[in-house]
């Protein structure tokens, strides 16, 4: 990991981070008109803080519930795989590593409050589901841009090291998330949110000694919903897609207001509610 001034931008490469298949991955973020003129005026990206998400997504930052149901099993119960791979092979060591794992849980869990994350949609086209879910307006707007414009957009944040990778969806019920690593409850979501395809964003406050990790109610974040992070417009966005129902006249005053801050991107109207050509 770089650190201090060794680093050149802001991206870091992280293992337990899964990129997109290819560099030149189409990702994309929906919001509404006031989001992206806020955007436009300062050039910097909202990261929220994680806990916030848990208005949509109640597992964010969590362990899944066959984590917990592991740890109510009686030791017999085990399976004998699990205790020849980790050598574990007698009832008290099995309890201390249990104790270990509640303790992993609730430091995971005040790590929502000192982790900020931005969310991408991967996908190749426009999203009609994007729209509906995250765009509540008729002034709604989708920037395009790609895994490597996001990632080299970032070269002028010095503050944290971030990392991007791709969301993992796992059920919840059947499937343990990893615990040696702090990161994967944040970068693993339900099936049920597998339509997002989301490419995540993610930083971590604690890093570098910037931030108190033991200690929850000396956060230095904990009265903020999010921070800024200063990105490179003219390299961020490839394309500027507004939503299909918006008016004729949104879509002069936005190409207007791009043109102002000197922006040269295309705006472009969504077609995706146009009638079919017969």
């Amino acid at each position: 990991m770089a650190t201090g001034s060794e680093k050149e931008m802001a991206f870091a490469e992280h293992p337990d981070f899964q990129p997109p298949p290819t560099v030149d991955a189409t990702i994309w973020r929906y919001m509404d008109l006031a989001k992206f003129l806020s955007l436009l005026d300062r050039s910097e990206l909202f990261f929220v803080r994680a806990d916030k998400l848990a208005e949509i997504d109640p597992f964010e930052g969590y362990y899944t519930n066959a984590n917990l149901e592991f740890e109510n099993l009686p030791f017999e119960e085990t399976p004998k795989e699990w205790r020849a791979r980790t050598n574990i092979s007698d009832e008290g060591t099995f309890k201390s590593v249990v104790e270990n794992m509640k303790i992993i849980r609730r430091v995971v869990k005040e790590q929502r409050e000192l982790t900020f994350i931005s969310s991408w949609h991967a996908l190749e086209y426009e999203s009609a589901a994007m729209w509906s879910l995250y765009v509540k307006t008729q002034e709604g707007i989708a920037i395009q841009s790609t895994y490597e414009r996001f990632i080299s957009s970032l070269a002028a944040y010095q503050d944290f090291d971030i990392y991007a990778g791709m969301i993992r969806y796992i059920d919840y019920k059947r499937e343990v998330i990893s615990m040696v690593n702090i990161f994967f409850p944040f970068m693993h979501k339900r099936k049920s949110f597998e339509h997002e395809n989301e490419l995540r964003a993610l930083i971590w406050t604690p890093q570098h000694g910037r931030n108190e990790i033991g200690n929850p109610s000396q956060n230095k974040y904990l009265n903020v919903t999010g921070l800024y992070v200063k990105v490179d417009l003219g390299r961020l966005i490839s394309c500027i897609y507004v939503t299909p129902t918006a008016a004729a006249w949104t879509l002069d005053l936005l190409r207007s207001v791009v043109k102002k801050y000197g922006l040269e991107v295309e705006v472009i109207h969504s077609d995706l509610a146009l009638a079919p050509v017969y």
